[in-house]
C-alpha cells in the first residue's frame, strides 16, 4: 500500500464551526437580553417619576379643595350667604337650651366591678 493516500477527513471544520455559531449566540442572546432588560429599568423609572408627578398634583389638588370646603363651610362664610340669599338658603336658628341633652356619669356602685387595664405581659417566675 502506497503511504501517500490522503486521510478521510473533513476540509472543513464542523465540530468547531457549530462550537463557535453556539457561542455567538449564546453571547448576543445574553447581550441583547441585557440591554432590554436596562431599557425596562429606565422605562419603568420614567413611569415611576411621572406617577410620583401625579401623585404630588392630586395631593396639592387635594389639599387646595379641602381648604375651600372648610373656607365655605365655616360659620362665617354660612352666615355671609344667609344674609345674601335671605329666601333661598337654609336659616341659622341658635340651638335652643330646652333641646340639648345632657348626660351625667353616674357614681359607681360599691357592689360593681370595676373597668381595668388588661396587660398581656406575663408575670416573672
Amino acid at each position: 500500500m502506497s503511504s501517500n493516500r490522503r486521510r478521510n477527513a473533513n476540509l472543513l471544520p464542523v465540530a468547531r464551526i457549530l462550537l463557535l455559531g453556539v457561542l455567538l449566540l449564546t453571547v448576543g442572546g445574553g447581550a441583547l437580553f441585557y440591554v432590554n432588560a436596562k431599557n425596562e429599568v429606565h422605562r419603568n423609572g420614567q413611569r415611576k417619576k411621572d406617577l410620583e408627578r401625579e401623585l404630588i398634583a392630586l395631593e396639592t389638588k387635594d389639599e387646595v379643595i379641602c381648604s375651600r370646603i372648610a373656607k365655605l363651610s365655616s360659620f362665617d362664610a354660612l352666615r355671609k350667604r344667609q344674609s345674601q340669599e335671605q329666601e333661598v338658603f337654609a336659616k341659622l336658628v341658635p340651638v335652643s337650651d330646652n333641646l340639648v341633652v345632657r348626660l351625667q356619669e353616674r357614681a359607681p356602685v360599691a357592689g360593681e366591678a370595676q373597668v381595668r387595664t388588661v396587660s398581656n405581659l406575663q408575670p416573672k417566675r
